[in-house]
């Protein structure tokens, strides 16, 4: 492997990783995050590196449903079955890497083949914890691992190298590692997740957070990051690692900051009611948000199944606003029945035979003269229509011609009932419908905006 002392870094990169890690030790002597807040963070970073790491090699699952997987055990049945279970073990290894993380000992090869075979899970036909025996090719690299008999005196030589630098920039450490592993390729599957996840081990045994590297539009950048240090060129893998930590090491700032405001402001108020009151209104803000996890994908799964069928006839796209509802959002919501920005997600719609353009977007709204007391608390997604950047989004019972379409609000009562608040075209009212599931709803919606808005004959 490279001598540490030959990694060539510009000044600029090198200034950035000694500014990122003083803050990062300056951070770390005000003591750790509370508990509470530390967990829900960590269990957010779990559930980004899962999706993201998984996703670059292919894994089809959404955010959502890679949460339920991880929090509920929530079985995906056919097609995506595989892509449930590389989501489970890859939560399963990283809940060791967290072990081994706070552990005395060193990084051993033990624990890297330990980690492959908990992703890898039963998978006989892919040795899961044994290096490979046969020689491999990596698509889309010019790269050429290394044939089998040079794996395990390659994978020595890392382990030992990692130890031997590991009071080094934590940084640059972690992705010479990462790189050096994808590089050796050991095992028969399942490197590019390993590779990441003892690139975060690293960075976790130094305190440093972990380095969630993304799917989508950024994985054309890291890959060729990693092409880049195949011929020695270090500084692009260097910096995606150091700009993946310092992502979510603003989230810690972020949480301790607001972890001390709130300490002040309940130490001004401070009472045991309130304090009663706090933990029991969150754990009301936990309930609603997994319940709102359910309509989000029954919208979006609803969205792929029917922009698979209509096979562009009308394109279908669903849009996640990605709108976290902090305590406070939550609690202004409750209380005023709507926040600033209070989008949750939209469908959009396009025929491309008749150039027409459609999108729908569900909000946080409460429209006050429809919810009174005992109602006045509801938290709904008020159902409105995009008008063009002028108007804006207009809600439904403003537009006359949208008495064709029923649904109108969702919601949950406090006591967990899902309700439909839908528009009778005959008694030209709206009202509540009750034993309506989430599905039933978001077909409600599909069949009303494909039949009356896009004309297409009801099947």
């Amino acid at each position: 492997m490279i001598s540490y002392d030959e990694i060539e870094v510009s000044p600029e990169l090198r200034e950035k990783l000694e500014i990122y890690c003083q803050e990062v030790g300056e951070f770390r002597t005000e003591g750790p995050l509370d508990k509470v807040s530390l967990a829900k963070l960590e269990e957010h970073f779990k559930a980004a590196h899962v999706y993201h790491s998984a996703g670059i090699e292919g894994n089809r699952l959404t955010m959502q449903e890679t949460v339920l997987v991880l929090t509920e055990g929530i079985d995906i049945r056919g097609e995506r079955l595989q892509d449930a279970l590389e989501v489970k073990h890859l939560g399963t290894a990283f809940d060791f890497l967290k072990t081994l993380a706070e552990a005395e000992q060193t990084v051993r090869e033990s624990d890297i083949r330990d980690l492959h075979r908990l992703l890898i899970g039963d998978d006989a036909g892919k040795s899961p914890g044994e290096y490979r025996k046969v020689g491999v090719v990596i698509l889309g690299s010019e790269h050429k691992p290394p044939e089998p008999f040079d794996v395990p005196p390659r994978m020595e030589q890392l382990i030992s190298w990692v130890n031997t630098n590991i009071d080094k920039s934590p940084i640059i450490v972690a992705a010479v590692a990462h790189h050096e592993l994808a590089n050796i390729h050991p095992f028969v599957d399942g490197n590019g997740r390993v590779a990441r996840l003892l690139m975060n081990l690293i960075l976790l045994k130094r305190g440093f957070p972990i380095c969630n590297i993304k799917r989508g539009p950024e994985k054309a950048a890291y890959y060729e990051a990693l092409g880049f240090a195949d011929v020695g060129i270090f500084e692009s893998i260097i910096s995606t690692v150091l700009t993946g930590s310092s992502e979510l090491f603003v989230e810690y700032v972020r949480i301790r900051t607001e972890t001390k405001r709130m300490a002040d402001w309940s130490q001004h108020w401070g009472t045991k009611a309130k304090e009663v009151l706090m933990r029991r209104e969150s754990k009301e803000m936990e309930l609603w948000r997994s319940r709102m996890r359910q309509v989000f994908l029954e919208f979006e799964k609803a969205s792929e199944l029917l922009n698979d069928q209509l096979n562009g006839i009308v394109e279908i796209n669903f849009h996640d606003y990605n709108n976290e509802i902090s305590f406070e959002k939550y609690q202004t919501l409750v209380e005023r029945g709507q926040i600033p920005h209070g989008n949750a997600f939209s469908i959009n719609f396009f025929q491309k035979s008749h150039a027409r353009r459609e999108r729908f977007m569900f909000r946080y709204f409460r429209n006050r003269t429809k919810f009174k007391a005992p109602l006045h608390k509801i938290i709904t997604l008020e159902l409105n229509r995009y008008e063009g950047e002028e108007t804006g989004y207009v809600r439904l019972s403003d537009l006359p011609w949208a008495k064709k379409l029923r649904l109108r609000e969702l919601y949950f009562k406090p006591e967990g009932e899902f309700v439909v608040r839908w528009f009778n075209s005959q008694t030209n009212q709206e009202t509540e419908l009750k034993n309506h599931t989430i599905a039933e709803s978001a077909q409600w919606f599909f069949d009303d905006i494909l039949k009356n808005v896009f004309e297409l004959s009801e099947p």
